[in-house]
């Protein structure tokens, strides 16, 4: 498997300059499609309702409105998914374009029009989270065993195998809480968090710990594209990575603080999509599309990693300098499959891989292993207080 954390120099950032301040909103009928599909993603994982016998998939516009509204007020749709959809139905969404050559093509808010002067680009920086043995299991996260790349941070990786007639088109999750590290301190000895889902190596989108000088300490949406880089030639299925161009964008006006939970977080694409194209959502408030142009949809894997990545590391043992003070929480995470169709939780899915590296400090983690809303996954980094 081949994977990546790219560790962020902050202080080199720019922003990718933006068009005219009073640009046009995107098209509302791409931007009501999406937010369409948000809405009927919600019904089926959360209404049990299957999106076949929805009865409105195929409608635009009013009419969807209307059927919508019919089934809300019907009794088919629980009080909590109700209430999401709202939420939903007054999302801002985000639309973002990666070229092949990792350029962001364009960027643009249905509520604000052009915000690329919001999104902050960082060129290719830091190290690589590379492959672990894949025999390689920890439970609890305690002991650590041999691994290569182990000299790029600590983290713990679960992904599934490449799509075949099983789909792992995405992840969902009920909610997401940010641990408690000081972000600024880390920066300055080379060290950045990370919590993110990704498709292959190729695709990885979730949120850091940043800062810059014109962007202070939080936890960002981040969007990380790596080009050039073929899936038959090097990808997370165990093949060597070609030399590639990396690129990662932050979307600095979306700002959360450590101990903040953002709720409803869902990554996926569609094995149909011309081009990979991912949705992320936010809060049942922010929707973002992001589509990584030249990058086909069909054979991909799916990863969830939370992470601590190291620039300055004096070897593969060197504990890292700050532990999470409160520890990120991941609740009822579930892997989506078959372009969304259903879900299954990662002791469910046949050859999924279950990958950790300590490198020199200590990782806690709890798990219940439920198979319900009430399953939790805690993560706490803590750093080696003897000698390295």
């Amino acid at each position: 498997m081949r994977s990546m954390i790219v560790l962020s120099l902050f202080l080199l950032l720019t922003a990718v300059p933006g068009s005219s301040a009073d640009a046009a909103p995107a098209s509302r009928a791409g931007l009501d499609s999406s937010l369409r599909d948000a809405i009927l993603t919600e019904l089926m994982l959360d209404g049990g309702v299957p999106r076949q016998s929805v009865g409105i998939a195929g409608l635009n516009g009013s009419d969807f409105d209307s059927g919508l509204n019919r089934m809300l007020s019907d009794g088919r749709v629980k009080p909590d998914t109700k209430q999401k959809i709202e939420q939903l139905r007054n999302g801002e969404v985000f639309r973002l374009t990666i070229g092949a050559d990792g350029a962001l093509l364009e960027a643009t808010s249905s509520k604000h029009g052009d915000i690329r002067a919001e999104i902050e680009k960082q060129p290719a920086a830091g190290r690589r989270e590379a492959a672990v043995d894949s025999a390689f299991r920890t439970t609890p996260l305690g002991s650590q065993g041999s691994s290569s790349g182990r000299q790029t941070g600590a983290y713990h990786r679960l992904q599934t195998p490449a799509s075949g007639s099983t789909i792992y088109n995405g992840l969902v999750a009920d909610s997401l809480t940010f641990p408690g590290y000081p972000i600024a301190e880390a920066y300055n000895q080379g060290e950045a968090a990370y919590l993110y889902a990704g498709i292959d190596g190729i695709a990885e989108v979730g949120f850091a710990g940043i800062i810059s000088q014109i962007t202070p300490a939080g936890w960002y949406p981040v969007f990380h594209a790596r080009v050039t880089h073929q899936l038959e030639r090097g990808d997370d299925n165990g093949n060597l990575p070609l030399a590639a161009s990396e690129y990662t964008y932050v979307h600095r006006s979306k700002r959360y603080r450590s101990g903040d939970t953002v709720s409803g977080y869902k990554v996926y694409y569609y094995s149909t999509d011309k081009n990979l194209t991912i949705r992320e959502q936010i809060n049942y408030s922010d929707v973002y599309i992001v589509t990584f142009l030249g990058q086909p949809s069909t054979g991909r894997s799916v990863k969830r990693v939370t992470a601590l990545a190291m620039n300055r590391s004096a070897s593969a043992s060197s504990s890292y300098h700050y532990s999470f003070t409160t520890p990120a929480v991941w609740r009822n995470m579930r892997f989506l499959i078959n372009n969304s169709a259903d879900v299954l939780y990662p002791d469910e899915i046949p050859g999924l891989a279950d990958d950790v590296w300590l490198h020199g400090g200590r990782i806690e983690y709890l798990s219940n292993h439920a198979k319900d809303r009430s399953r939790i996954e805690s993560y706490r980094f803590l750093k080696e207080t003897g000698p390295a």
